[in-house]
């Protein structure tokens, strides 16, 4: 099978995995907003860094590590999963001891036995990763996909039976607990790999020679990306906090998908042909435009029709979240690019460079956490749409040191697709609330189409290469 055709087949069917799980959360999550309170979603945003730090610690850059390297066997395998498994263990123990100074921290008690539940996922974490890398590894995105459908299926299902039931913050839980464990069980059952238990010290560091810079990578993540949960959770209402978890989720959903598909497929692929320099920057460079060229319009549309969206989906109470829900819009519309700029780093095994310009957006996000809180809680969420465009500044200088696309080709090609977005976004918004129609969902319907619409033609108009690179990506033939 050609590349194109590994890429497309690996895009399908992971998009498929990932939309649908993801697709199926998000309804989830919507149903779950109309039943339960933004007081409820704050309580579980309290305790989103812990749950970040506590997933990164538990894998630790290992399975990053087994993708990448070739001729791996079974005392690979099982030497990362023991080696995961101990992490859990311990990271567990730490926290549901250290709950209660989280409790003490925002004055909420409930937090104590949330945190404590909660952690059994991370045990959850450490028994699957191996089974997914090794999967991932082998290009086997199929099976993956429908190895994790009965979870995401019976972890909806538990989440809004629960809710309606009236257990609150706790139907929330036990939905994450419940799709994590029946994936684990899946994929135990039907994977082709399993552990002897043989634990070689030499393959752990070999591993984690090239995991531990991923992992404090990570960590800079969890915590950095949280950071905006603990200060609004620690110095406005629960409320706002809600407000802001929901529209955190909602505008990161569609850029999460893409990134996720884009990680899964591009990395192992790539990975496995370091030595072509040559093909990689050409292929990079492509999927660079596309990815951008397809998820600057969805963020626009979503921001565009935001009011009509959240009144008809979430219902009144949550109409305080629309403008937060614009604004990360914008912040998420650099998500996916950076994520696609970090995979390059990984698979040439950089992870000195990729820690290092993690420190430096970390800096980069203080500063702009530091100067937004001082204009409250809009300075924080328009802090976050600096940080994540100069994330991609700062990512596209250093993959432009391994490939040859610098961050000013990178802007330039960025430009034309802004621009025109932007005045996508005025149109949408415009219809949305013009439109002499009663019907909520036929304005969405018509604004959309007609703001894709005036997207594509100018596109075309202009003559952005992009257009051919997704149509050819579309269609290998």
């Amino acid at each position: 099978m050609s590349l194109k055709k590994k890429t497309l087949y690996g895009f399908i069917w992971m998009s498929l995995d990932v939309l649908f799980l993801r697709g199926l959360a998000f309804v989830t999550s919507i149903l779950l907003a109309r039943i339960l309170y933004p007081e409820e979603f704050g309580l579980v945003g309290m305790i989103a860094v812990l749950i970040a730090i506590g997933t990164t610690f538990v894998d630790s850059g290992l399975s990053e590590s087994l993708i990448r390297t070739k001729n791996t066997d079974d005392k690979d395998y099982s030497s990362i999963l023991i080696m995961n498994m101990i992490i859990a263990i311990i990271i567990y123990t730490i926290l549901y001891f250290t709950a209660p100074l989280v409790t003490n921290f925002y004055n909420q008690p409930i937090l104590t036995n949330l945190i404590r539940v909660y952690g059994i996922c991370f045990i959850l974490t450490a028994l699957s990763a191996t089974q997914i890398a090794i999967l991932l590894k082998n290009l086997e995105f199929r099976k993956l996909t429908l190895l994790n459908l009965p979870g995401a299926i019976i972890g909806s299902i538990t989440g809004i039976v629960l809710g309606i039931k009236g257990f609150g913050v706790w139907s929330i839980i036990y939905m994450y607990i419940s799709s994590q464990a029946i994936q684990t069980i899946f994929l135990w059952i039907f994977s082709t790999w399993k552990p002897n238990f043989i634990f070689s010290v030499e393959k752990i560091k070999l591993h984690l020679g090239f995991g531990y810079k991923l992992l404090i990578s990570g960590l800079l993540n969890s915590v950095f990306n949280n950071v905006y949960n603990v200060l609004i959770g620690k110095y406005f209402p629960i409320k706002s906090l809600g407000y802001y978890e929901r529209a955190n989720a909602f505008s990161n959903q569609p850029v999460s998908i893409m990134s996720n598909i884009i990680n899964k497929v591009t990395y192992p692929i790539l990975a496995n042909m370091q030595e072509e320099k040559e093909k990689i920057t050409k292929i990079y460079k492509q999927m660079f435009q596309t990815t951008y060229f397809l998820t600057t319009p969805l963020m626009v549309l979503l921001a565009g029709n935001a009011l009509l969206i959240f009144q008809l989906i979430l219902g009144e109470k949550w109409l305080d979240a629309v403008p937060y829900f614009q604004i990360l819009c914008v912040a998420a519309i650099f998500y996916p690019i950076n994520a696609f700029n970090l995979n390059v780093l990984k698979v040439f095994g950089r992870t000195d460079l990729f820690l290092k310009l993690e420190v430096i957006k970390k800096l980069i996000i203080i500063i702009n956490v530091a100067i937004g809180f001082y204009f409250g809680i809009y300075g924080l969420l328009w802090s976050s749409v600096l940080s994540s465009f100069l994330a991609v500044l700062v990512n596209g200088h250093y993959s432009s040191l391994i490939i040859h696309y610098s961050t000013k080709n990178q802007l330039l090609d960025m430009l034309p697709i802004s621009l025109i977005s932007g005045a996508m976004f005025l149109i949408i918004q415009y219809l949305s609330s013009a439109l002499p129609i009663d019907y909520g969902f036929m304005r969405i319907i018509i604004s959309s189409i007609i703001g894709l619409l005036f997207y594509l033609i100018s596109c075309k108009l202009l003559k952005l290469p992009v257009i051919g690179y997704t149509l050819n990506f579309i269609n290998p033939k």
